[in-house]
């Protein structure tokens, strides 16, 4: 054997041997390293699982301890919910029967003695009245209210001249304009207008927001109403120069029990619930009601759209959407 050959047969042996003492030592250390590293690991990991696990059972009957309360708080609510309807209804119906004798008496006392007694008996009676009409209205309010929440509240549509009805509340609604000074005007439609809706609750709307344009204008302001037909559905609009609305205050005006703050004379005289009402009327026809203002001192425009009937919807496509009108002036006396 020559001496390379040695040489190379000493070489591959150190070689080998080296291999064996490399396995060898990242057998004992570096893998029983690895090891216990990967142990740890599986120990913090099951660690976090077990406290994840008891925070989610935590959270978990927390849950469901609000859900239970939550169930708790339904059912009270549904309940004193049941008691306001039973109460609105006994406020509503047995109140209006006492209250409609009492204005059955006063007006047979006026009619039997419609001088004697003084002025004083007279203005008393007058106040009995005044004061029997509201609450017929504030009852009339609530029992609409009470038909709305139970679902009763049901439209009777059928056709009728809604020129014709506008003029009978500006008729109703000039008393209230006279007595305060107001320029009531009517812009007349230069053509009859027929409409399928429930003639009651139209009014109803017209009446309520005719009325708030009156109540809320200052002494001697004006009031203007105004329709016109497009595209076979009817607006109709009113604009007074009272107090007006901040844009946030939008759409609260249409909300139950809402009152304005801004003029804390007129809070007490209603419920605040005759714009809702409107709206629920508008709604059930199928159409939308809304209010403009420009901001405070700037007046408001309230109004509202509802359809025609097909027929009438077709043929007044065609016309022009805002004609002339002529303004009706109701002059203060």
């Amino acid at each position: 054997m020559t001496l390379w050959q040695i040489l190379v047969s000493y070489s591959l042996l150190v070689a080998a041997s080296l291999s064996l003492l490399t396995y060898w030592i990242t057998k004992k250390f570096v893998l029983k390293k690895m090891h216990r590293t990967i142990m740890k690991a599986e120990h913090n990991y099951q660690q976090q699982i077990a406290t994840l696990q008891m925070q989610l059972s935590g959270k978990v009957n927390v849950l469901e301890s609000m859900v239970e309360k939550l169930r708790l708080s339904n059912q009270e609510l549904n309940r004193l919910n049941e008691i306001r309807a039973k109460f609105m209804s006994i406020v509503a119906h047995d109140l209006r029967q006492p209250l409609s004798s009492i204005q059955g008496f006063t007006s047979v006392l006026m009619m039997d003695n419609p001088q004697g007694g003084g002025n004083n008996d007279q203005t008393a009676l007058n106040n009995i009245l005044k004061a029997t009409d509201n609450m017929n209205m504030l009852m009339a309010d609530l029992m609409d209210i009470s038909m709305i929440e139970s679902g009763r509240f049901k439209m009777d549509a059928q056709p009728f001249n809604f020129n014709a009805l506008l003029n009978d509340v500006i008729t109703l609604q000039a008393v209230n304009a006279q007595k305060k000074g107001i320029f009531l005007q009517k812009c007349e439609y230069p053509a009859e207008v027929t409409v399928v809706a429930d003639r009651f609750r139209i009014s109803q709307v017209l009446n309520n927001l005719i009325g708030n344009a009156i109540k809320f204008s200052p002494q001697g302001g004006s009031v203007e109403a105004r329709f016109y037909v497009l595209n076979g559905m009817l607006t109709f609009k009113v604009a007074d120069n009272g107090p007006g609305l901040l844009h946030t205050e939008k759409d609260k005006v249409f909300q139950k029990f809402h009152q304005s703050e801004n003029d804390r004379t007129l809070k007490k005289q209603g419920w605040g619930l005759g714009l809702s009402i409107a709206q629920e009327i508008v709604n059930a026809h199928g159409g939308e009601i809304g209010v403009e203002s420009a901001g405070l001192g700037q007046g408001s425009v309230f109004w509202f759209s509802i359809p025609q009937t097909p027929a009438a919807a077709a043929a007044d496509a065609d016309k022009a959407p805002i004609p002339n009108v002529e303004k009706k002036t109701v002059m203060p006396e």
